[in-house]
């Protein structure tokens, strides 16, 4: 909030959209984590971790799966060490970046996130997709699409203006 100019002005409608949008996210996560749980999978943030690898070809810099996850950078480098220790992941030096760190999946990383996958996409079905229609799941789609895209230069616009770039998240 800006002193000087008051709060942002946000419509009840926009304001209604919001809070059911953060309401339904969190009531839905805390269900697929459960499920993963109760079906002695890996926890919900390993799986996103694994993820995130399987959909970059099975490698990222730690600093591009940094952008990814809802970590922090102490977070997932801890989060990351203790996947290493359970054999889902790899660490290994960036050659292109002597300070870097390349993350890889390994098999049994593979073999964890499909056997995860079975019972996170059941979630999904159930608490998501088999709520909407395909039109309705294409609107989705392209209204996340364009906040995405919103942010994403709103972020690469103010390391811009920083002269940060080492520091800025890298935009996909």
């Amino acid at each position: 909030m800006n002193d000087q100019q008051g709060p942002a002005m946000t419509s009840p409608v926009h304001m209604d959209a919001w809070v059911a949008f953060v309401r339904t996210h969190s009531r839905i996560m805390r269900r697929l984590s459960d499920d993963l749980d109760a079906a002695d999978e890996v926890p919900l943030g390993t799986y996103d971790v694994l993820v995130q690898l399987s959909e970059a070809g099975g490698q990222l810099r730690l600093k591009d799966l940094l952008v990814r996850v809802l970590l922090s950078q102490p977070g997932l480098s801890r989060k990351v060490e203790r996947l290493q220790a359970a054999g889902l992941v790899e660490r290994l030096p960036d050659p292109t970046d002597g300070r870097g760190v390349i993350v890889t999946l390994t098999p049994t990383g593979l073999n964890a996130l499909r056997s995860g996958a079975v019972v996170h996409m059941g979630g999904i079905a159930r608490d998501f997709s088999g709520h909407l229609s395909e039109e309705e799941a294409a609107v989705l789609k392209t209204v996340f699409d364009r906040m995405m895209a919103a942010v994403e230069a709103e972020e690469e616009a103010a390391c811009d203006a920083i002269d940060a770039t080492a520091s800025c998240p890298p935009v996909e």
